[in-house]
């Protein structure tokens, strides 16, 4: 949770502005409130990016929250906005909500005001957190991808269950001459002699285990090619996954 709360109040009155700071320093002590109540000043405030929340009351002279929200979606969509309103009905409300405000709180029930603020961060974090953790998978998926494809041998990424491949690597269509997409999706037998027990491994999902066994690969035009097959199996996505790695004889080469 943040420490300090840095808030841009649309607000024409100086009162209400008051009240708003003072009911969120009550949880929030280190709280900077700036108060704007025209369109110019919300959006130069806006370009600063410096604000953590964004509260807005719905009707003011010469500039409505609306329009306040409006921007703040094509400025700062990233910002919660809430209003803080006399005057927002029910209908209103839930139009606003649906064009990007986070919430609503009446002036005259403005105890409601911190658990809804509360609420908007937290919500804000967790959105932070997902999007730091797709952007770790994106990292991870791309490291895993040059590694995959760094492989002399010949990879391949079966579906334990039902034996269809799910990737190859570059040295997998150049050993079996034919491309990525003729490859994905079909029986990994089809390319690769597999006994009983590599076909169907009695090993559990949950363990990892390895094994290494001679084995034979058909190629594309029918040529069968001896090959050491070294087995890991994984799991990914909770699903059993069996990694192939296959090496053909150097007399094969």
């Amino acid at each position: 949770m943040l420490n300090r709360l840095r808030v841009l109040n649309v607000e024409d009155n100086v009162n209400d502005a008051e009240l708003n700071k003072a009911m969120i320093s009550a949880r929030w002590p280190d709280c900077q409130l700036r108060r704007v109540d025209n369109r110019d000043d919300f959006l130069a405030a806006l370009d600063t990016g410096e604000f953590d929340l964004i509260l807005s009351d719905y009707t003011m002279p010469g500039f409505s929250g609306m329009e306040a929200l409006t921007l703040a979606q094509q400025r700062r969509p990233a910002i919660p906005f809430l209003f803080v309103s006399g005057t927002i009905g029910e209908d209103t409300a839930i139009e606003a909500l649906k064009n990007g405000a986070t919430d609503y709180v009446l002036k005259h029930r403005l105890m409601r005001l911190i658990p809804v603020v509360d609420r908007a961060l937290r919500e804000v974090a967790q959105r932070a957190e997902c999007l730091r953790a797709e952007e770790v998978m994106r990292e991870s998926e791309h490291k895993y991808r040059e590694l995959f494809e760094s492989l002399e041998e010949a990879a391949f990424l079966a579906d334990v269950e039902t034996g269809k491949i799910l990737d190859v690597n570059r040295s997998t269509e150049k050993l079996l001459r034919c491309s990525r997409s003729e490859i994905l999706g079909r029986k990994q037998s089809v390319f690769l002699m597999l006994g009983k027990s590599a076909t169907h491994p009695q090993i559990p999902a949950a363990e990892s285990a390895t094994s290494t066994q001679e084995s034979v690969i058909i190629t594309a035009d029918g040529a069968a090619l001896p090959v050491s097959v070294h087995l890991t199996h994984l799991k990914l996505y909770e699903r059993p996954m069996a990694l192939r790695l296959c090496r053909v004889f150097s007399n094969n080469r």
